[in-house]
């Protein structure tokens, strides 16, 4: 028995065939892989059709809510209908650009937890700098890095210009996010922190909220997990995809999360600082010239309300790796794996201490 609903969706874009796909509608959906996820069952469909000129694949995406969450599917059919809805909004906005887009949006199925995208071409950027960024990259690699990156900053930019909001952000709505995660990380016995590291973090925010700049409180559409492993690079286009965690923010938290990934890298020592430095300035260039600036008139890593976000991912991130490293050292994980952890530990440490210092700590 099908316990997914995919049978149920396969049959759906069956009828819906020649409304879907009208130039080559497929005669039927072969499933070519099936990736189980946590709270997801994803589903890579071939589109079967003589008359196509090449293969074609649609993903299927259906939630799989735990058992204490499934009576009540309203929010996930909600946050289901907002990421469909961002999707096509942005995709009919990007459909013209040369250089990045946005994964078109297929079939929404509500009463099965379903949405259907299609595919789009290009590797796992996270996979690419994994690979092509350790060590000594060439410099053919370190071109074709950066300018994936690159674009990155300028598909965030457009996808802000494209979801603009009236409404400021309020930075003080971050100051309980950040509180949570900061009493988990004292609670655990597996971390340096202190409760001297979260009085100077609070009081950094005490300070510091106050003081940012009107200009700084902009607001838009955020993807909510905008980092290297959601983008798609090909060789002359990357293209966005996910869009589950799409909801009016910040227009510092995207752009801080990306960077903020591409800061992990440096976990471990096969990457070079100055590597991810590159990587990390071509984003934000690609960004801020996009915004109609030059990185002379507007250093964006140097405004207030960047250094709070990158905090707020770098305190969210250290509380979700203490979580899932508790469970590891439960399971007698190896002693090599307990040494990276104390690593990775005292590097965010060490990260949130310089934020909070009265110098900031800037990346270029």
């Amino acid at each position: 028995m099908d316990s997914s609903g995919i049978t149920q969706v396969i049959a759906r874009l069956r009828s819906q065939a020649h409304e879907l796909w009208p130039e080559t509608p497929p005669q039927d959906f072969r499933i070519v892989r099936h990736l189980l996820r946590p709270y997801s069952n994803v589903y890579r469909l071939l589109l079967v059709s003589p008359h196509a000129p090449a293969a074609s694949f649609v993903y299927v995406k259906i939630l799989a809510p735990r058992t204490k969450s499934s009576a009540n599917p309203e929010k996930y059919i909600a946050r289901l209908a907002a990421e469909f809805s961002a999707g096509q909004r942005l995709y009919a906005s990007f459909r013209h650009e040369k250089e990045f887009a946005v994964i078109k949006p297929v079939a929404y199925y509500p009463e099965f937890l379903a949405i259907v995208s299609e595919e789009a071409p290009g590797e796992s950027l996270a996979h690419l700098i994994a690979r092509e960024g350790r060590l000594w990259p060439a410099f053919e690699k370190m071109e074709r890095l950066a300018k994936h990156c690159r674009r990155a900053g300028q598909a965030l930019a457009a996808m802000q210009k494209a979801t603009p909001e009236t409404a400021k952000f309020n930075p003080a709505e971050m100051v309980g996010y950040i509180d949570v995660r900061l009493q988990r990380l004292l609670a655990s016995e597996q971390t340096p922190f202190s409760s001297a590291d979260r009085r100077q973090i609070l009081k950094f925010l005490e300070f510091a909220i106050p003081a940012i700049p009107p200009e700084q409180l902009g607001s838009c559409g955020t993807h909510g997990d905008y980092a290297p492993f959601n983008l798609l690079a090909a060789p002359k286009k990357i293209t966005v995809a996910d869009f589950t965690m799409f909801k009016v923010g910040s227009v510092y938290n995207d752009l801080t999360y990306f960077h903020h990934r591409l800061e992990g890298y440096l976990h471990k020592p096969i990457y070079r600082l100055q590597t991810i430095r590159r990587l990390q300035n071509a984003f934000l260039d690609g960004y801020v010239e996009t915004m109609g600036k030059t990185k002379q008139q507007w250093r964006v890593a140097g405004d207030l309300l960047f250094k709070i976000h990158w905090i707020k991912h770098v305190v969210n991130n250290y509380s979700a790796l203490v979580r899932q490293r508790v469970v590891s050292t439960s399971k007698a994980a190896p002693f090599s794996a307990q040494l990276f952890n104390r690593h990775v530990f005292r590097r965010y440490n060490r990260w949130l201490n310089q934020f909070c210092q009265e110098k900031p700590l800037l990346f270029f």
